[in-house]
Protein backbone atom coordinates (compact mmCIF):
# COMPACT_ATOMS: atom_id res chain seq x y z
CA UNK A 1 0.00 0.00 0.00
CA UNK A 2 1.23 3.14 -1.30
CA UNK A 3 2.15 5.91 1.96
CA UNK A 4 0.46 8.57 0.28
CA UNK A 5 -3.06 6.81 0.44
CA UNK A 6 -2.82 6.70 4.59
CA UNK A 7 -2.42 10.41 4.39
CA UNK A 8 -5.63 11.44 5.45
CA UNK A 9 -7.23 8.53 7.53
CA UNK A 10 -7.36 9.25 10.84
CA UNK A 11 -5.53 7.79 14.04
CA UNK A 12 -6.42 7.11 17.66
CA UNK A 13 -3.39 6.87 19.21
CA UNK A 14 -3.14 5.91 22.92
CA UNK A 15 -0.28 5.75 25.13
CA UNK A 16 0.29 6.52 28.70
CA UNK A 17 4.47 6.40 27.82
CA UNK A 18 5.65 9.45 27.04
CA UNK A 19 8.52 8.19 25.07
CA UNK A 20 6.94 5.06 23.38
CA UNK A 21 3.58 7.23 22.25
CA UNK A 22 6.75 9.44 20.46
CA UNK A 23 8.09 6.46 18.90
CA UNK A 24 5.06 4.64 18.06
CA UNK A 25 3.73 8.09 16.29
CA UNK A 26 6.97 7.96 14.04
CA UNK A 27 6.41 4.49 12.79
CA UNK A 28 2.84 5.46 12.24
CA UNK A 29 4.23 8.72 10.28
CA UNK A 30 6.65 6.58 8.59
CA UNK A 31 3.63 4.30 7.28
CA UNK A 32 2.36 7.62 5.60
CA UNK A 33 -0.01 8.68 7.92
CA UNK A 34 -0.25 12.41 9.26
CA UNK A 35 -3.86 12.87 11.39
CA UNK A 36 -2.53 10.83 14.35
CA UNK A 37 -4.54 12.13 17.77
CA UNK A 38 -1.76 11.53 20.74
CA UNK A 39 -3.74 10.99 23.76
CA UNK A 40 -2.45 9.77 27.12
CA UNK A 41 -5.03 10.19 30.21
CA UNK A 42 -7.72 7.65 29.63
CA UNK A 43 -10.48 9.99 30.98
CA UNK A 44 -9.41 12.13 27.76
CA UNK A 45 -9.72 8.33 25.41
CA UNK A 46 -13.31 7.82 26.90
CA UNK A 47 -14.65 11.37 25.85
CA UNK A 48 -12.83 11.14 22.53
CA UNK A 49 -13.98 7.57 21.47
CA UNK A 50 -17.88 9.19 21.94
CA UNK A 51 -17.63 12.02 20.18
CA UNK A 52 -15.65 11.53 17.47
CA UNK A 53 -14.76 8.99 14.60
CA UNK A 54 -11.47 7.43 13.19
CA UNK A 55 -10.34 5.53 10.63
CA UNK A 56 -7.84 3.63 12.66
CA UNK A 57 -7.73 3.36 16.88
CA UNK A 58 -3.67 2.26 18.08
CA UNK A 59 -4.40 1.42 22.16
CA UNK A 60 -1.33 0.39 23.88
CA UNK A 61 -1.36 -1.70 27.22
CA UNK A 62 -0.74 -0.51 30.58
CA UNK A 63 1.33 -2.07 32.78
CA UNK A 64 -1.20 -4.62 33.94
CA UNK A 65 -3.44 -4.60 31.01
CA UNK A 66 -6.45 -4.49 33.03
CA UNK A 67 -6.88 -0.22 32.10
CA UNK A 68 -6.49 -0.42 28.76
CA UNK A 69 -8.77 -3.79 28.33
CA UNK A 70 -11.43 -1.93 29.89
CA UNK A 71 -11.14 1.39 27.33
CA UNK A 72 -11.12 -1.07 24.66
CA UNK A 73 -14.20 -2.68 25.62
CA UNK A 74 -15.76 0.84 26.25
CA UNK A 75 -15.00 2.03 22.34
CA UNK A 76 -16.67 -1.34 21.25
CA UNK A 77 -19.75 -0.32 23.08
CA UNK A 78 -22.79 1.09 21.15
CA UNK A 79 -23.85 3.38 24.04
CA UNK A 80 -20.04 4.93 24.45
CA UNK A 81 -18.76 4.70 20.94
CA UNK A 82 -19.55 6.95 18.10
CA UNK A 83 -18.17 4.19 15.83
CA UNK A 84 -17.82 0.81 17.98
CA UNK A 85 -16.73 -1.50 14.75
CA UNK A 86 -13.43 0.84 14.61
CA UNK A 87 -10.29 -1.29 13.05
CA UNK A 88 -8.30 -1.49 16.18
CA UNK A 89 -4.69 -2.78 17.19
CA UNK A 90 -3.62 -3.09 20.85
CA UNK A 91 0.36 -2.65 21.67
CA UNK A 92 1.47 -5.02 24.77
CA UNK A 93 4.57 -5.66 26.25
CA UNK A 94 3.77 -9.18 27.74
CA UNK A 95 3.70 -11.89 25.21
CA UNK A 96 2.72 -14.82 27.11
CA UNK A 97 -0.05 -16.25 25.40
CA UNK A 98 -2.90 -15.94 28.37
CA UNK A 99 -2.09 -12.38 27.63
CA UNK A 100 -2.45 -12.76 24.23
CA UNK A 101 -5.70 -14.50 24.64
CA UNK A 102 -7.08 -11.85 27.44
CA UNK A 103 -6.43 -9.11 25.02
CA UNK A 104 -8.19 -10.97 22.05
CA UNK A 105 -10.93 -11.19 24.09
CA UNK A 106 -11.53 -7.28 24.25
CA UNK A 107 -12.33 -7.28 20.65
CA UNK A 108 -9.37 -5.80 19.41
CA UNK A 109 -8.62 -6.52 15.48
CA UNK A 110 -4.53 -6.68 15.82
CA UNK A 111 -2.31 -7.98 18.79
CA UNK A 112 1.50 -5.99 18.37
CA UNK A 113 3.66 -6.82 20.80
CA UNK A 114 6.21 -4.43 22.25
CA UNK A 115 9.09 -3.41 20.35
CA UNK A 116 7.97 -4.07 16.99
CA UNK A 117 9.15 -2.09 13.46
CA UNK A 118 7.57 -0.11 11.61
CA UNK A 119 7.06 -2.34 9.22
CA UNK A 120 5.54 -4.93 11.70
CA UNK A 121 3.00 -2.15 12.22
CA UNK A 122 2.53 -1.60 8.43
CA UNK A 123 1.56 -6.05 8.16
CA UNK A 124 -0.81 -4.86 10.95
CA UNK A 125 -2.37 -2.08 9.04
CA UNK A 126 -1.97 -3.79 5.72
CA UNK A 127 -4.47 -6.95 7.12
CA UNK A 128 -6.81 -4.52 8.15
CA UNK A 129 -7.40 -2.76 5.25
CA UNK A 130 -7.24 -6.16 3.15
CA UNK A 131 -8.19 -8.83 5.58
CA UNK A 132 -10.80 -7.66 8.34
CA UNK A 133 -12.86 -10.74 9.71
CA UNK A 134 -16.61 -9.69 9.97
CA UNK A 135 -18.22 -9.37 13.46
CA UNK A 136 -19.65 -11.74 16.05
CA UNK A 137 -21.51 -10.33 18.97
CA UNK A 138 -21.81 -12.52 22.54
CA UNK A 139 -22.99 -12.00 26.05
CA UNK A 140 -19.93 -10.42 26.86
CA UNK A 141 -18.03 -9.57 23.76
CA UNK A 142 -18.21 -7.62 20.43
CA UNK A 143 -15.56 -7.97 18.07
CA UNK A 144 -13.93 -9.72 14.99
CA UNK A 145 -15.38 -13.44 14.34
CA UNK A 146 -12.04 -15.60 15.03
CA UNK A 147 -13.85 -18.71 14.51
CA UNK A 148 -12.75 -21.11 12.17
CA UNK A 149 -14.78 -20.07 8.92
CA UNK A 150 -15.04 -24.07 7.32
CA UNK A 151 -17.08 -24.89 10.89
CA UNK A 152 -19.15 -22.12 10.26
CA UNK A 153 -20.41 -23.32 7.03
CA UNK A 154 -23.79 -22.29 6.14
CA UNK A 155 -23.92 -20.31 9.58
CA UNK A 156 -24.93 -16.90 9.48
CA UNK A 157 -23.82 -16.04 12.49
CA UNK A 158 -21.10 -13.08 11.78
CA UNK A 159 -21.98 -9.65 10.11
CA UNK A 160 -19.77 -7.19 7.82
CA UNK A 161 -19.78 -4.19 9.86
CA UNK A 162 -18.53 -0.67 8.44
CA UNK A 163 -14.77 -0.10 7.38
CA UNK A 164 -13.81 2.85 8.32
CA UNK A 165 -10.16 2.23 7.46
CA UNK A 166 -10.73 0.49 4.18
CA UNK A 167 -13.39 3.32 3.34
CA UNK A 168 -11.04 6.10 3.50
CA UNK A 169 -7.51 4.35 2.16
CA UNK A 170 -9.73 3.12 -1.26
CA UNK A 171 -11.66 5.59 -1.52
CA UNK A 172 -14.93 3.64 -0.71
CA UNK A 173 -17.38 5.59 0.98
CA UNK A 174 -20.12 2.86 0.76
CA UNK A 175 -18.06 0.88 3.21
CA UNK A 176 -18.07 3.91 5.78
CA UNK A 177 -19.18 4.02 8.90
CA UNK A 178 -22.30 6.15 8.55
CA UNK A 179 -24.87 6.53 11.15
CA UNK A 180 -27.04 4.27 9.32
CA UNK A 181 -24.19 1.47 8.37
CA UNK A 182 -23.79 1.47 12.20
CA UNK A 183 -27.46 0.81 13.43
CA UNK A 184 -27.96 -1.65 10.12
CA UNK A 185 -24.90 -3.74 11.88
CA UNK A 186 -25.94 -3.17 15.38
CA UNK A 187 -29.24 -4.86 14.78
CA UNK A 188 -28.42 -7.54 12.43
CA UNK A 189 -25.48 -8.38 15.26
CA UNK A 190 -28.40 -8.19 17.58
CA UNK A 191 -30.72 -10.77 16.19
CA UNK A 192 -28.05 -12.72 16.08
CA UNK A 193 -27.07 -12.63 19.29
CA UNK A 194 -30.28 -12.53 20.93
CA UNK A 195 -31.03 -16.31 19.19
CA UNK A 196 -27.84 -17.87 19.87
CA UNK A 197 -28.59 -16.59 23.86
CA UNK A 198 -32.13 -18.38 23.22
CA UNK A 199 -30.54 -21.18 22.23
CA UNK A 200 -28.18 -21.59 25.65
CA UNK A 201 -31.42 -20.87 27.51
CA UNK A 202 -32.70 -24.38 25.79
CA UNK A 203 -29.71 -26.13 26.59
CA UNK A 204 -29.56 -25.44 30.29
CA UNK A 205 -33.03 -25.84 30.17
CA UNK A 206 -32.94 -29.27 28.51
CA UNK A 207 -29.85 -29.93 30.75
CA UNK A 208 -31.61 -29.27 34.30
CA UNK A 209 -34.94 -31.47 32.83
CA UNK A 210 -33.18 -34.22 32.24
CA UNK A 211 -31.20 -34.77 35.37
CA UNK A 212 -34.36 -33.62 37.76
CA UNK A 213 -34.28 -37.09 39.28
CA UNK A 214 -30.23 -36.53 40.56
CA UNK A 215 -30.50 -35.13 43.57
CA UNK A 216 -26.26 -34.37 43.78
CA UNK A 217 -26.61 -32.68 40.40
CA UNK A 218 -29.05 -30.41 41.15
CA UNK A 219 -27.97 -29.64 44.64
CA UNK A 220 -24.62 -28.61 42.40
CA UNK A 221 -26.12 -26.99 39.51
CA UNK A 222 -29.88 -25.70 39.77
CA UNK A 223 -29.11 -22.36 41.65
CA UNK A 224 -26.26 -21.04 39.30
CA UNK A 225 -27.81 -22.01 36.25
CA UNK A 226 -31.53 -20.96 36.46
CA UNK A 227 -29.52 -17.32 37.86
CA UNK A 228 -27.85 -17.71 34.56
CA UNK A 229 -30.97 -18.37 32.49
CA UNK A 230 -32.49 -14.76 34.35
CA UNK A 231 -29.09 -13.17 33.17
CA UNK A 232 -29.38 -13.74 29.58
CA UNK A 233 -33.49 -12.87 29.90
CA UNK A 234 -32.08 -9.58 30.71
CA UNK A 235 -29.80 -9.43 27.70
CA UNK A 236 -32.57 -10.47 25.98
CA UNK A 237 -35.07 -8.07 26.27
CA UNK A 238 -32.31 -5.53 25.79
CA UNK A 239 -31.42 -6.76 22.55
CA UNK A 240 -35.07 -6.78 21.89
CA UNK A 241 -35.85 -2.71 22.54
CA UNK A 242 -32.21 -2.33 20.22
CA UNK A 243 -33.80 -4.22 17.67
CA UNK A 244 -37.28 -3.24 17.72
CA UNK A 245 -38.92 -6.34 18.53
CA UNK A 246 -40.53 -5.33 21.42
CA UNK A 247 -43.45 -7.54 20.51
CA UNK A 248 -41.52 -10.71 21.63
CA UNK A 249 -41.46 -9.77 25.39
CA UNK A 250 -44.54 -12.02 26.06
CA UNK A 251 -42.17 -14.76 25.46
CA UNK A 252 -39.50 -13.50 28.18
CA UNK A 253 -41.87 -13.20 30.07
CA UNK A 254 -43.36 -16.98 30.12
CA UNK A 255 -40.15 -17.79 30.41
CA UNK A 256 -39.56 -15.67 33.27
CA UNK A 257 -42.81 -16.54 35.06
CA UNK A 258 -41.80 -20.26 34.99
CA UNK A 259 -38.25 -19.75 36.13
CA UNK A 260 -39.36 -17.66 39.30
CA UNK A 261 -41.41 -20.57 40.47
CA UNK A 262 -38.33 -22.95 39.50
CA UNK A 263 -36.19 -20.20 41.49
CA UNK A 264 -38.10 -20.42 44.52
CA UNK A 265 -38.49 -24.36 44.62
CA UNK A 266 -34.58 -24.29 44.06
CA UNK A 267 -32.63 -27.13 44.12
CA UNK A 268 -35.93 -29.27 44.88
CA UNK A 269 -37.12 -28.79 41.07
CA UNK A 270 -39.90 -30.64 40.18
CA UNK A 271 -39.88 -32.56 36.53
CA UNK A 272 -43.67 -30.43 35.21
CA UNK A 273 -41.78 -27.35 35.87
CA UNK A 274 -39.16 -28.18 34.02
CA UNK A 275 -40.56 -29.51 31.16
CA UNK A 276 -42.87 -25.85 30.93
CA UNK A 277 -39.33 -24.03 31.45
CA UNK A 278 -37.80 -26.00 28.71
CA UNK A 279 -41.13 -25.68 26.45
CA UNK A 280 -41.46 -22.14 27.25
CA UNK A 281 -37.84 -21.46 26.15
CA UNK A 282 -37.79 -23.26 22.90
CA UNK A 283 -40.76 -20.96 21.88
CA UNK A 284 -38.50 -17.95 22.34
CA UNK A 285 -35.94 -19.38 20.42
CA UNK A 286 -38.34 -20.24 17.73
CA UNK A 287 -40.22 -17.21 17.63
CA UNK A 288 -36.79 -15.68 17.41
CA UNK A 289 -36.15 -17.55 14.35
CA UNK A 290 -39.44 -17.06 12.61
CA UNK A 291 -38.12 -13.54 12.55
CA UNK A 292 -35.36 -14.57 10.58
CA UNK A 293 -36.68 -17.26 8.59
CA UNK A 294 -40.27 -17.83 9.17
CA UNK A 295 -41.08 -20.80 7.19
CA UNK A 296 -37.62 -23.25 8.10
CA UNK A 297 -38.87 -21.90 11.79
CA UNK A 298 -42.40 -23.30 11.36
CA UNK A 299 -41.66 -26.67 9.73
CA UNK A 300 -38.93 -26.92 12.77
CA UNK A 301 -41.71 -26.06 15.46
CA UNK A 302 -43.97 -29.02 15.80
CA UNK A 303 -40.63 -31.23 16.20
CA UNK A 304 -38.75 -29.04 18.56
CA UNK A 305 -41.84 -28.74 21.51
CA UNK A 306 -42.27 -32.47 20.74
CA UNK A 307 -38.77 -33.45 22.12
CA UNK A 308 -39.21 -31.35 25.23
CA UNK A 309 -42.01 -33.50 26.53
Amino acid sequence: MNKAEYAHASILHYDVRTMVRRRSTEALRQLGFRRIANVERPRDLSQIVKQRQFELAVFAADANDDGTAKLVRRARRYNTSSDPFTPMILVSWNSASDMVQKALNTGTDQILVWPFTTEQLGARVEALINARKPFVETESYLGPDRRDPQRLVGADQSVEVPYALRARVEGRPDLAPSTDAIELARTSLERIKTTNVARRICVIAKVLRQNCGDVDFLAAKAGPELAAIAKSLVVIRRSLTATQLDYMYSYCVSVKEVLEQLIKSAPGLDSRGLVQLEKTALALLVALDVDKDTAMAAIRFPDQVSRAV
